[in-house]
């Protein structure tokens, strides 16, 4: 065994170096960067900025330490999230639903209305069917009135579950055919995973409870291990889980407030990172060489299929 790999057992911070190989992949800084996913079509990197009102396109360039340019649009209402079609158009929610973004007229197509007053759309994932789940999170962050969706091809989002102030970490186990799901409101701090059968929810488990660690359970990905990473938001760090639920590495990041990782590259060996700007700097997406670091590649993330655009907004 490695002393990676004895560091890894013991759930130990990795060294210092690790920290140090992240490097600015964009141009732009955001105010709160989210939900970064990859899109080999043209090696871009999808992103939005929640309170700058934008969703972002950054070239992923190849080589190390590469700075990519970045184009923004202005979204028509706060963006929570973004993820791809099947088509490879992104599709971001926001706070009266799912719009998908038609890249060459700028535009924002309104694909899906989410009745909930007060509450905008906070984290999503797809998975292995092509169904999009989702949450919605109380505006002001202050009421347990967040819930989670699923959306089928038929651009229909039902309500699965409730009582969520701060919904994040969702991610997609395939293997397990499981979801997982945090709440990383710092009266909360847990990671559980859901279980459903023939739509139901039938199990509901902690997975992890983040007290103890150094930072809250923000936006997650899936390694090709079947391991979960998951961002320490105000902890400087990133966290990987074994699908036991064992705490297999910790990984200190540059910025205090690391929000959400995507593997990225054409053998998803790298892996971005979205940030808050804040005291200590952060905001602008992160690349990392995860491969080279821990040997570890990513899960390749599955695309929301179906629905057709019911009305725009330029």
């Amino acid at each position: 065994m490695t002393e990676r790999d004895e560091r890894d057992e013991r759930g130990e911070r990795a060294d210092s170096p690790a920290a140090s190989g992240f490097w600015p992949a964009a141009e732009v800084c955001a105010e709160l960067g989210e939900s970064p996913v990859w899109r080999a079509e043209d090696a871009t990197v999808w992103w939005v900025d929640v309170e700058g009102l934008q969703l972002l396109r950054t070239e992923f360039r190849p080589g190390f330490r590469a700075l990519g340019p970045t184009r923004a649009w202005p979204t028509p209402e706060a963006p929570g999230f973004v993820q791809l079609d099947a088509s490879g158009a992104p599709l971001v929610g926001m706070g009266t639903g799912l719009f998908r973004f038609e890249e060459a007229a700028g535009r924002f197509a309104r694909i899906a209305a989410v009745e909930a007053p007060g509450r905008r759309c906070n984290d999503a994932c797809v998975d292995a069917a092509g169904r999009l789940w989702f949450g919605t999170m109380d505006v002001e962050n202050l009421r347990p009135n967040g819930a989670l969706y699923v959306m089928g091809p038929d651009a229909a989002p039902r309500q699965v579950l409730d009582g969520f102030r701060t919904i994040n970490g969702l991610a997609w186990d395939a293997a397990r055919e499981r979801l997982f799901v945090s709440d990383s409101h710092v009266s909360v701090q847990t990671l559980w995973t859901l279980r459903f059968r023939d739509g139901a929810l039938v199990e509901r488990q902690v997975f992890a409870r983040f007290e103890g660690l150094a930072g809250r359970p923000d936006g997650a990905a899936m390694d090709a291990q079947g391991h979960l990473w998951i961002a320490g938001v105000g902890g400087a760090e990133l966290c990987r889980f074994a699908p036991d639920g064992r705490l297999a590495a910790r990984i200190p990041t540059p910025m205090p407030q690391p929000t959400k990782p995507a593997f990225a590259g054409p053998r998803l060996d790298r892996l971005a990172l979205a940030s808050r700007r804040g005291p200590g700097g952060g905001g602008v997406l992160a690349g990392w060489e995860a491969a080279a670091e821990t040997g570890v590649t990513g899960a390749p993330a599955a695309r929301w299929r179906g629905g057709d655009a019911t009305g725009a907004h330029g």
